[in-house]
């Protein structure tokens, strides 16, 4: 933002502030909290930040298509226009009865927004000119479309909803009083990302990049020249699938976070989120599905002579107890009383100590008492030393957060990478026992969030135990789906 200056000097609005912002090289992250913060790739760092605009979380933003302006969204259905020199507002009004969900500039003086229904805005008076209908659910992306390379009015928009197949095409003029789809294009599964570019510089056929929530590209060619009735399908798809040890593409596939279009070439990213992997694809029609052969992911530090964490050789015909902190008792005065020590749960069996864990009453009617941290912390050092499951699944079964966390603050740190191990194993069983583990695994990385970034072996089992919980969840939102209308089928 410019510094505040005198009222008898005016603001400076020379091409050289432009060209500052343009060697900036800023990019916009809308934030939940309602703020937009401007990242510059040149400084390395935030620039600076955009408050005070919205009151609830940002869903989009645009850049102005030759202005040093911003252009933003959010759930408190208002649309914001920035002015990157002074670091404020210029303009802000109410779009929508509920959410603005995607924006973008069609040209200089017209602004598309899409909420349920997508809307055509005059920019210097912020009055609307056009309405156009044809999704049922809220529109997440907006794309605009030029006829020429050196124009950068754009005569046409995609959009794509969610939980819609039909990516549709608008014509964009406020002349026109069509308010339907022009055309649209069809698809095997629902949107997730879009990418959109020429086929070549002077081509002027459309080539667009659709990736779908079960992970697969779709690319359509197309050239927008009028009305069509059928949808458009795909020319060519992108798959990603697991080599085997033959060297033969299997079943597993791995889905496709990401495509990027640019003069006839896919870039496509695939694999885990936190590390993704790139692969370039050149675009041919001669070659319908293209099947991108992914080497197995090898973990770093996954034998067992390259852990950190050493571990003694164990006979399997013979159990390791810890001794409890126990104190010396004192001296008797009385010499011909002998004072009799006091139980300690280390001298009880393992089965006297899952029985003390029970929650069960037992039949004398005295209710116990939970264990406390202490005692579940030895119990795990015991049971992550030994191997011995049973153990394990008594701990595990505890499910007072408070015990849960104070067991984990007294567990030493040699015992993390044994014990995040367990849980990852465990995560792949029963859904019951995946969810008490989570609850486990929850406190261990509020608890010990230093030790677990600084160890390699650990980031690569929290990794894999991150995309275990994402595969879990995958079908959760079809699930509620099914319930609901189960439901409703019931009521009548």
């Amino acid at each position: 933002a410019v510094t505040p200056k005198s009222k008898k000097r005016r603001v400076s609005k020379s091409p050289e502030d432009e060209a500052y912002i343009d060697d900036l090289r800023l990019l916009a992250l809308g934030t939940t909290a309602g703020s937009i913060s401007l990242y510059s790739f040149a400084k390395g760092g935030l620039h600076t930040q955009l408050i005070g605009g919205h009151s609830l979380k940002v869903n989009d933003v645009c850049w102005h298509l030759s202005k040093p302006q911003l252009f933003s969204c959010s759930d408190d259905q208002e649309v914001v226009h920035w002015d990157l020199r002074k670091g404020k507002q210029k303009h802000k009004w109410k779009c929508d009865s509920a959410g603005v969900q995607s924006l973008c500039q069609c040209s200089h003086n017209q602004l598309l927004t899409a909420g349920h229904k997508i809307k055509l805005w005059d920019l210097s008076t912020r009055t609307l000119l056009q309405t156009f209908t044809g999704h049922s659910s809220p529109v997440f992306r907006l794309l605009p479309v030029s006829l020429t390379p050196d124009n950068l009015d754009a005569s046409y928009a995609l959009s794509a909803a969610v939980d819609d197949r039909h990516i549709n095409v608008w014509y964009c003029d406020e002349s026109s009083h069509e308010n339907n789809s022009v055309a649209s294009f069809s698809l095997p599964d629902e949107p997730v990302s879009l990418s959109l570019s020429r086929l070549s510089a002077t081509s002027s056929a459309l080539l667009l990049s659709v990736v779908t929530r079960k992970g697969v590209v779709h690319i359509f060619e197309h050239t927008l020249n009028g009305k069509r009735k059928k949808p458009l399908l795909s020319k060519v798809s992108i798959k990603t699938s697991v080599v085997t040890d033959g060297g033969d593409s299997g079943s597993t596939t791995v889905p496709v976070l990401c495509a990027y279009v640019n003069n006839g070439k896919i870039t496509v990213a695939y694999g885990s989120p936190i590390r993704p992997q790139f692969e370039s694809v050149v675009y041919n029609t001669a070659q319908p599905e293209v099947i991108i052969s992914v080497q197995p992911q090898v973990h770093v530090l996954s034998k067992e002579e390259f852990s950190q964490v050493k571990r003694p050789e164990i006979s399997q015909h013979m159990t390791t107890l810890i001794p409890a902190d126990l104190q010396p008792a004192p001296a008797s005065k009385n010499k011909g009383k002998k004072r009799t020590r006091r139980s300690s749960v280390s001298d009880l069996t393992v089965e006297e100590r899952l029985n003390a864990m029970s929650s069960d009453v037992p039949s004398d009617g005295h209710v116990r008492q939970p264990p406390v941290a202490n005692t579940l912390s030895r119990l795990l050092q015991q049971g992550l030393l030994s191997g011995d499951a049973k153990i394990l699944t008594g701990v595990f079964q505890e499910t007072n957060e408070t015990v849960v966390k104070n067991t984990l603050k007294r567990l030493p740190v040699s015992f993390i990478v044994p014990l995040v191990k367990e849980i990852d194993k465990g995560m792949t069983g029963h859904a019951q026992h995946a969810c008490t583990l989570s609850r486990w695994i929850s406190a261990l990385v509020s608890c010990h969030t230093s030790y677990i970034l600084s160890v390699p072996e650990v980031m690569n089992t929290m990794n894999r135990l991150f995309q275990t919980l994402v595969s879990r969840q995958k079908f959760y939102p079809k699930m509620l789906q099914l319930k609901g209308r189960l439901e409703l089928v019931k009521q009548r």
